[in-house]
């Protein structure tokens, strides 16, 4: 277990401390709104569920798990990059999938990264392309919310606050003419050229290390661009990362019809991008408790009750980050057998 720790950065005590604190944040969480939305109806709604969803619940883990796994092998494969089989992508996201609360130092994104490296990518090479599906993977959620909040504005839907349409209508447009902007391919030789830069002295390290770091971010949008403007020729990289959104919706919405509520799509979009936003945030025990409130009150916002609403997360919770801790955990004894496994797929044909 050591070498395995000690190849991910993976503390098993610190992975029992941040699972403690997820549960017990938890537990806050339902305390507290449970109060709002009167304990009794949660009782009652609890009582009436409708478990015949629950599978559906799954099939949508599932779908996300798909997704992920064929959005980042195409991402990875991208531009020369090594080519990964099928079965190597899976155990890395199933390992990565629970990563948060194993412990590792950056969460899934870290295990994706060290995945790259392993496979022959470089340093910046690497964090560009998780940099870069990770902008892709928002900029899908984005595009799917703004498009909802129209669609919710125009009256589908029970109705929404301005204070939940309005920033999707208005900051996602700006955020993508940025991208635009800084991803042109002039500033992308430039970036290029950026992250080739040496410090001459211990002075300009630091500086350098910021414009290597800042280099790599604008590297990951430019990943996305090139996704986005040729989506022939990766066509899984963008319909992966819509698939795992699905995914997530599709266990959404199961959770929501097993204790009997009902949303229209664009409504469910809406809300369910509103309250994942939490997820980017640096919260402890992996978002638990902030997350749970943060999805249930936007659900409330467009019309679900507080009780099924806060429920229905609570499942959604528990498929999509309770449960991949089981592969996970099943997966951790492969991760020294993919740490010499990874260099022979650097710039080879696919195995898969």
């Amino acid at each position: 277990m050591a070498e395995r720790e000690d190849i991910l950065g993976i503390d098993s005590r610190k992975a029992l401390l941040t699972l403690f604190v997820a549960v017990v944040l938890v537990v806050g969480c339902v305390s507290l709104i449970g109060k709002v939305a009167d304990f009794d109806e949660l009782g009652e709604a609890l009582e009436q569920a409708n478990r015949k969803w629950f599978p559906i619940g799954l099939a949508g883990l599932v779908c996300a798990y798909a997704g992920y796994i064929l959005g980042y092998r195409e991402v990875a494969r991208m531009h020369n990059g090594p080519r990964l089989p099928l079965w190597t992508v899976t155990r890395v996201v199933g390992i990565g999938f629970g990563a948060n609360v194993l412990g590792s130092a950056a969460g899934g994104l870290a295990v994706d990264f060290w995945a790259l490296r392993r496979a022959g990518a470089s340093t910046h090479d690497s964090a560009r392309r998780v940099l870069g599906f990770n902008t892709l993977e928002w900029a899908l959620l984005g595009a799917f919310a703004c498009v909802a909040s129209i669609l919710v504005l125009a009256g589908r839907g029970s109705g929404a606050p301005l204070a939940m349409t309005l920033p999707w209508l208005i900051v996602f447009p700006i955020c993508v003419v940025l991208a635009a902007i800084v991803s042109s391919p002039r500033r992308a030789r430039r970036i290029a050229r950026a992250g080739r830069e040496q410090p001459d002295g211990a002075v300009s390290t630091l500086w350098t290390k910021m414009k290597k770091g800042a280099a790599d971010a604008i590297g990951g949008v430019v990943v996305v661009r090139h996704l986005v403007m040729s989506p022939r020729s990766h066509p899984s990289a963008v319909l992966g990362f819509a698939v795992y959104w699905f995914g997530h919706l599709l266990t959404l919405y199961a959770a929501l019809r097993a204790f009997q509520e009902t949303v229209v799509l664009a409504a469910l979009v809406l809300a369910f991008a509103t309250g994942y936003v939490a997820t980017a945030l640096p919260l402890p025990g992996g978002g638990s408790g902030g997350i749970e409130a943060a999805l249930a009150f936007s659900l409330h916002a467009v019309g679900v009750p507080l009780a099924p609403a806060l429920l229905a997360v609570l499942v959604y919770r528990f498929f999509t980050f309770w449960l991949p801790l089981l592969p996970a955990i099943a997966l951790l004894p492969t991760v020294k057998q993919l740490n010499s496994e990874l260099p022979r797929f650097a710039r080879q044909p696919s195995a898969a």
